[in-house]
């Protein structure tokens, strides 16, 4: 300490330092509380951003089955789709089939008017003739004729039936494909049908996963500024507590010197005494001895201790 500060003004600056002091102390408390407030802050804001990544995990192994079972929907539904299609050449073939038989069935309808067992009947008829009558030429030949012209009629006849068999085998194998079609059809509306529903249920999800992947991000930089202002507040309670430290050293420092000086002009005080005293009574104590002659340093350092 400058010998030339008085007492007084260091009774200043230890005032100064004193305020000073209690104003870092209070600067210390504020730290400390607003730290307090942060620290319960962010556990508060990590326990909402892990649960809303636990739901966040949830919600997406979720939204991946529904688009994994839509996508199996979807390629079902090409299989569907794909046998409507072959479904609905073969009914066309057929159509196009069944009409040529229709065209033929009406030609040979047309040229053949009597039934198959008559035309045999008549057949039969006219070879008995042939066999049991005895003919002229013209009439042999005529039934000769007639017989060949019956044996035609009837391979017509004939015809016709097996093309109208075919006919309606051909109608029933169409008749057959239609419900078949149609069956094919009812799947490909019920599976289009869950695929809506699983579309909708999709975006519903979808949705739900933007609104947590926002507030998720929301959190993660609420989190992020309070924790860089922990480090900042925690930064200044290190420079704080290094300042106070400081301070208290300065004002221990200051209140000695104060002692110090106190003691000394106590002890100067008591050496004109002494030294009155030596003038008139010639005899001295142990301590006024010490007092008059010893160092002042080393009695102002006896006393501080």
């Amino acid at each position: 300490m400058e010998p030339t500060v008085n007492i007084e003004d260091l009774n200043i600056k230890l005032n100064e330092l004193s305020r000073r002091i209690s104003e870092t102390r209070n600067r210390i408390k504020e730290c400390k509380n607003e730290r307090a407030i942060l620290i319960s802050e962010l556990k508060e804001l990590r326990n909402e951003k892990r649960r809303l990544l636990k739901e966040y995990n949830d919600i997406k192994s979720e939204y991946n089955k529904t688009r994994e079972k839509r996508r199996e929907l979807v390629e079902g539904i090409r299989k569907l789709r794909s046998e409507r299609r072959e479904k609905l050449e073969h009914m066309r073939t057929l159509l196009s089939i069944l009409e040529e038989k229709r065209k033929n069935l009406l030609s040979l309808d047309k040229e053949v008017r009597m039934p198959i067992s008559a035309i045999r009947r008549e057949i039969e008829r006219l070879e008995w003739i042939q066999q049991t009558r005895v003919l002229s030429v013209r009439e042999e030949n005529e039934i000769i004729r007639e017989i060949a012209r019956l044996e035609a009629l009837l391979e017509k006849a004939l015809k016709a039936r097996k093309e109208k068999r075919s006919f309606l085998e051909v109608r029933a194998e169409l008749v057959k494909t239609r419900v078949e079609i149609s069956e094919l059809q009812k799947k490909i509306n019920e599976v289009s049908k869950k695929i809506s529903i699983l579309d909708e249920k999709k975006n519903g999800l979808k949705e739900r996963l933007d609104e947590l992947r926002e507030r998720i991000n929301e959190l993660s930089e609420e989190i992020k500024k309070r924790q860089d202002r922990v480090n900042s507040i925690s930064k200044e309670l290190d420079d704080l507590v290094s300042e106070l430290n400081s301070l208290r050293d300065q004002y221990n420092k200051i209140q000695k010197e104060i002692e110090k000086r106190r003691i000394q002009a106590i002890l100067l005080e008591k050496r004109e005494q002494v030294k009155k005293k030596l003038k008139k009574e010639k005899r001295l104590t142990l301590d006024e001895l010490k007092i008059l002659y010893g160092d002042v340093e080393d009695i102002i350092n006896e006393e501080l201790k």
